[in-house]
C-alpha cells in the first residue's frame, strides 16, 4: 500500500536533515524468507513489514525521487550472525534490523520502527543507536535526547518500540546503558518440548529471551529440538 501522507507529517519531514550519500556501493536485495521482506517503490512510497515482529520501514511520499524506482528490503539478522555489541555495560535491546539496499538516495528520511524490551518507565537508562560498518564493526549512530542538526538520524522511543528516521539504509541495533540498579530490561521465557514422549523421561528447552514480539519468531522449534513452543511465561528482570 502507498502512503501519500498529510501535510503536518510531510513537514514534519521536512524540517529534517536529508544527507547525499555519495557513491557508496548498493549492496542487493537479500533472498526473501520469513524474517525478510521486499518491495519496489517509487515516489509515492509505502511500507514494508515483517509479519509477527513488530519491525516495519516507512518510506514517505517524496522520498525517492520522481521516476525512479528502488527494490528495497527489510531483514532481521540472528544474533550469531549479527555480532551485536557488548561494551561494558550495555546491553542489546531490539533485534539487530538490516535495511537497504545501501547507498541509495533518498528526498526524505524513511522511518524505521523496531520493537524493544526497556522499560522506559524507569529513567535510568542512556539508549544509543548503533550501525554495523561494512567491516562488521559497531558503531555509535546517536544518544537518545542528544540529538542536534548534525545528527544522522532522530529517534522517537515509546513504551515498547522505537521509531528512527533516517537518511541512511544500513543495520541498525538499539542499546541501552544502565547507570543504577533500578533500570528494568524486559524478558520472556520460551519453554519447548517434544509432541511425542517415548519413555519415562520428558525433555524441555528452556530460552530466556528478550521480551520483544521477533524473538520467538528467530528462536524455532527446529533450533530447539522440538515440535512445538508452549505460550512464553513473562519475566521482569531487574
Amino acid at each position: 500500500a502507498t502512503f501519500p501522507g498529510n501535510n503536518a507529517r510531510d513537514g514534519h519531514f521536512a524540517n529534517t536533515r536529508s544527507k547525499a550519500l555519495g557513491s557508496q556501493h548498493l549492496l542487493s536485495t537479500p533472498q526473501e524468507h520469513s524474517n525478510s521482506t521486499s518491495g519496489t517503490f517509487g515516489y509515492l512510497g509505502g511500507r514494508l513489514t515483517i509479519p509477527g515482529t513488530g519491525v516495519s520501514l516507512l518510506v514517505p511520499h517524496g522520498a525517492i525521487p520522481q521516476g525512479k524506482f528502488y527494490e528495497m528490503y527489510l531483514a532481521l539478522n540472528k544474533a550469531e550472525s549479527a555480532l551485536l555489541p557488548s561494551e561494558g555495560t550495555q546491553t542489546v535491546l531490539s533485534p539487530a534490523v538490516s535495511c537497504g539496499p545501501t547507498g541509495l538516495l533518498l528526498c526524505r528520511p524513511v522511518v524505521l520502527t523496531i520493537p524493544h524490551c526497556a522499560d522506559v518507565g524507569s529513567s535510568d537508562w542512556i539508549y544509543q543507536l548503533k550501525t554495523q560498518s561494512h567491516q562488521g564493526n559497531w558503531e555509535e549512530v546517536v544518544t537518545l535526547d542528544e540529538e542536534t542538526l548534525n545528527t544522522p538520524c532522530y529517534c522517537q522511543l515509546e513504551a515498547k518500540s522505537c521509531h528512527i528516521l533516517l537518511d541512511q539504509l544500513g543495520t541498525y541495533v538499539f542499546v541501552g546503558e544502565s547507570y543504577s540498579r533500578s533500570s528494568i530490561k524486559r524478558l520472556q521465557l520460551a519453554i519447548f518440548a517434544p509432541t511425542v514422549c517415548t519413555s519415562l523421561e520428558y525433555s524441555l528447552k528452556v530460552y530466556c529471551l528478550e521480551d520483544t514480539p521477533d524473538a520467538l519468531k528467530v528462536t524455532s522449534p527446529r533450533d530447539a529440538g522440538a515440535d512445538w513452543p508452549c505460550f512464553p511465561k513473562l519475566l521482569v528482570l531487574r
